[in-house]
């Protein structure tokens, strides 16, 4: 990596829906990227941006020396997500595989650690314009779990090593390159199976992808920002009928008119998590906890201090965004 820009910088799970946007806004901006991939990632998009790519697993120590010498500034996007995953597995990688970058970045002299978490850490019920002082809640969920602890390890190793970090803390990520979210509601839309819970009224915020990427640079360039925690989102709240609606739009489809009253979904939800449980299935049930969570709470967050501190703004409108989404996954034959 050579020294003719003004940040070089490590991006971890580059080949993902974050990670990919943040690489590409790194480039556009002037600065170098090494990119940090699994074997096996699909690396198409990121080779089009000219960027180093490097091969590696948090598990791995020295493939993780050798991916953060000589960078200014790591931005930690991967983790391992899923709402079917034990426990010990994601903490392997969500909290063991963070320890081991943070003790390759000290010890490489890395200048800036911008840590991507999620506000699963203050829980799944209703949230209502929550900001940074919430305390965390456990909910028992893996993921939640994890990005706790992840968190907590973050600031102690800070305080211990003098390094300097930063948290971003982004609600439900879309864009193109997403294998969570978005996947699943498109092939619901196109097969016309979608149905909403409970009226599909209640609003949630979302951020997408590209305005996350901003939010994690603006982070990583303000000094002032090293300690602190801040919430990245598109601004304004949208409904899941909002969402699903200008979707199906999107597609060309029509728009779902099923709904399943939010007492039936329940009762769905725990049959389905106990056969699941009883077969030891190795995938997730059609519906559980975490995507009855997703379909039906209020999650709504304050932004305010990312505003102020780091001038962030939601540089990319949420149609504007949807529109690019859609058009990503119409291309690449992923709405099926």
């Amino acid at each position: 990596m050579t020294r003719r820009t003004e940040m070089q910088a490590l991006v971890t799970g580059a080949a993902g829906c974050v990670g990919s946007a943040l690489a590409e806004l790194l480039k556009a901006r002037g600065h170098e990227v090494r990119a940090l991939v699994r074997e096996g990632s699909d690396t198409a998009f990121l080779k089009t941006l000219d960027v180093e790519l490097t091969r590696g697993d948090l598990g791995d120590r020295p493939s993780l020396d050798a991916a953060v010498r000589g960078v200014d500034a790591v931005f930690h996007c991967a983790a391992l997500v899923g709402d079917w995953v034990s426990l010990d597995e994601m903490r392997r990688v969500n909290v063991e595989g963070l320890g081991r970058l943070l003790e390759a970045s000290a010890a490489a002299g890395v200048r800036r650690f911008i840590y991507m978490s999620s506000m699963v850490v203050l829980g799944a019920d209703r949230q209502d314009n929550l900001d940074e002082t919430a305390p965390y809640v456990f909910t028992g969920d893996n993921y939640n779990t994890t990005k706790i602890e992840a968190e907590k390890l973050l600031m102690e190793f800070a305080a211990a090593h003098k390094l300097a970090v930063t948290v971003v803390r982004a609600p439900y990520v879309y864009g193109p390159r997403d294998r969570q979210m978005f996947p699943r509601i498109l092939q619901y839309l196109a097969r016309g199976k979608y149905a909403y819970i409970g009226g599909g009224d209640v609003p949630f915020t979302l951020v997408y992808s590209g305005n996350l990427a901003e939010g994690l640079l603006k982070a990583a360039r303000n000094p002032a920002a090293a300690g602190k925690v801040y919430n990245i989102t598109d601004g304004a709240p949208v409904t899941r009928r909002q969402l699903i609606e200008r979707m199906a739009d999107e597609l060309g489809l029509p728009r779902p008119k099923k709904n399943v009253p939010y007492p039936v979904a329940v009762a769905v939800c725990a049959l389905c998590e106990a056969a699941a449980k009883l077969f030891r299935l190795k995938t997730p049930p059609i519906l559980n906890r975490f995507r009855l969570k997703f379909m039906t709470a209020h999650l709504t967050f304050d932004i305010s201090k990312a505003r102020r501190e780091l001038g962030y703004e939601p540089r990319i409108p949420f149609d504007r965004a949807l529109k690019e989404t859609v058009a990503w996954f119409k291309a690449n034959g992923k709405t099926r």
